[in-house]
């Protein structure tokens, strides 16, 4: 799935879930809010219609006078025809009874309860106990559409309670103001979540489109093409990161001309050096003279020490390429290996008299950067060690250290072994190529490891550390 898409359905996921819950908490209080208006307005009606009929009231008793009677009658037989908010309504759904102090009904507009005992009803039974009477109940209980929510209001001669007036509004007459208020809220909100979506979708093919020709341009320089950078109006993180790609193909587009270059000058010098040694040395065979011997001598030498700088320079670019190792780590035999640079250094180690001291035996690595690294550290080891000493070569499960005897290095030097081309002179010898440990860091770079460098108390140990 594309970053487009799945943005889009992150996003619609995260707005149906949200419209869900609003919409969910609006519609379960859609109908509460119409009842609690139609309330408040039946409380004001039936306050008014309470005193209304106090007027009529002689010797602290209700009188239903022939004239009230009409009135109310004609009150619930009249049509208003009124026309709310688009809603027509055409007749009075409005319920009024009127019961006396015991709560018998006194009148019924429907003309149907006159006579019976309303007193256990809540509006009745509430308002006669001096609180606020209300009800609502079903005509039919096991359909919620007959239900006829009731407001009372006490009836009061000279401060006594002489009786209760009780309004009822049917639910049948609310259900349409509230059906028509769900109907709205819902064409709104789909509306808006359709338009949420529409937004969404255009910011997220918006993006998408970025994405896509940032990744065309990725896609350009990976295959070697000159592809121009896309041009990205305003200042974002898109915006950034093609601009840290382009940086990224300059750089490596010069580090890779320098690394050809270097690969080609290395592979161009061997074979001149090569025809220099060997005339040097066919030289050397024919001259007798100890002055110009020397001169020959001194040419097969530095031959041999550009040779082996190239190598180690072709070997660098080699590592410097890799992204990472080849997924072939195995056991590799430390000893052997130990036995093998020792065959191929012999008359150096002759010439100091030196002896070599394995401790341990396998380390768990990809075997041709870890016999560079061994041979490199072994190298560095032999130049600074003192005469008649001993290397020591310790393995363990996850690291290799390689201790010599000799003069330490110095506490600016410390953190600077390990670059390139950086050398400390060695006791008699020639300066180094300063590339040993620097080779020996990129191969631990490489495993994911670490290279440490450290003064011992009678010289200094590297320790190559791999995961």
């Amino acid at each position: 799935m594309k970053l487009g898409q799945r943005l889009l359905l992150f996003y619609f996921l995260i707005l149906g879930l949200l419209g869900w819950f609003v919409l969910d908490m609006v519609f379960s209080q859609a109908k509460p809010l119409v009842r609690q208006s139609a309330e408040e307005t039946l409380v004001d009606a039936a306050n008014l219609l309470a005193e209304m009929v106090a007027v009529d009231a002689a010797n602290g008793a209700i009188v239903i006078t022939p004239q009230l009677r009409e009135a109310l009658q004609r009150y619930a037989a009249r049509t208003p025809d009124a026309d709310i908010w688009g809603m027509k309504k055409g007749a009075i759904h409005t319920h009024v009874y009127i019961t006396g102090p015991d709560g018998v009904v006194l009148f019924d507009s429907r003309g149907i309860d006159e006579g019976e005992d309303f007193s256990r009803w809540n509006d009745v039974y509430l308002t006669l106990q001096g609180g606020y009477g209300a009800r609502t109940t079903r005509s039919d209980p096991a359909d919620p559409s007959t239900s006829v929510m009731y407001v009372a209001a006490p009836i009061r001669d000279a401060g006594s309670l002489i009786g209760v007036i009780s309004l009822g509004k049917p639910g049948r007459s609310i259900e349409p103001f509230v059906q028509r208020a769900e109907r709205t809220l819902m064409l709104y909100g789909s509306g808006v979540l359709l338009f949420c979506l529409l937004l969404g979708g255009l910011l997220a093919w918006w993006l998408s489109r970025r994405v896509s020709r940032l990744q065309r341009y990725a896609e350009a320089v990976a295959s070697g093409e000159r592809a121009a950078p896309p041009d990205f109006r305003g200042k974002d993180e898109i915006r950034a990161l093609a601009d840290a790609v382009t940086a990224m193909r300059r750089k490596l587009e010069d580090r890779s001309r320098l690394e050809d270059n270097v690969t080609m000058l290395t592979h161009e010098m061997k074979s001149p050096l090569a025809a220099i040694r060997g005339a040097g040395e066919i030289l050397a065979e024919e001259i007798h003279d100890p002055a110009l011997s020397r001169f020959t001598d001194n040419v097969v030498h530095e031959t041999v020490r550009l040779s082996h700088l190239l190598d180690r320079l072709l070997a660098m670019a080699r590592l410097e390429k890799l992204e990472s190792l080849p997924a072939r780590k195995q056991p590799v035999e430390v000893a052997s290996l130990v036995k093998e640079w020792q065959s191929s250094r012999y008359a150096l180690l002759a010439e100091k008299s030196l002896h070599l001291k394995v401790e341990g035996r396998a380390l768990n690595a990809e075997p041709e950067t870890l016999t560079l690294a061994l041979f490199n550290l072994l190298d560095n080891a032999l130049r600074f060690a003192e005469p008649e000493s001993t290397l020591v070569i310790k393995v363990a499960d996850s690291s290799l250290r390689v201790e010599n005897r000799g003069p330490q290095i110095p506490g600016y030097a410390l953190s600077r072994v390990t670059e390139r081309f950086y050398s400390l002179p060695a006791p008699g010898q020639e300066k180094s190529s300063g590339l040993g440990l620097a080779m020996v860091q990129e191969i631990a770079s490489l495993h994911g490891g670490s290279l440490q460098v450290e003064n011992t108390d009678d010289g200094v140990a590297v320790t190559l550390r791999l995961p």
